[in-house]
């Protein structure tokens, strides 16, 4: 699979209020599998302060259809989501230290 970094966007801060609230109503383990597909996979995400309407994630998918398509669900909160392709070959600053 490749790697994408992606960054979505909500509609609006109602938006991403209710986002927020269906988050927090659900189990990890609800999140994870919703977040969890045979050709996309979330890595990691980073979720913003305040009224800052972008949040992003770190993602493992065969193409950015197949991570849309594992969004489904959630579409309705976010504008298209951007992706950009990232290669594996990674610098970690943390492990030098």
């Amino acid at each position: 699979m490749k790697n994408y970094m992606v960054t979505h966007t909500f509609k609006s801060k109602e938006a991403k209020a209710k986002m927020g609230e269906v988050v927090a109503s659900m189990k990890m383990e609800e999140i994870v599998k919703s977040m969890t597909g045979e050709n996309a996979k979330c890595q990691m995400t980073w979720n913003t302060p305040g009224e800052t309407l972008t949040m992003f994630c770190w993602w493992k998918g065969t193409d950015p259809d197949a991570i849309n398509k594992q969004l489904e669900s959630m579409n309705d909160f976010f504008e298209p989501h951007q992706f950009t392709e990232c290669t594996d070959d990674v610098m970690d600053y943390n492990a030098c230290l």
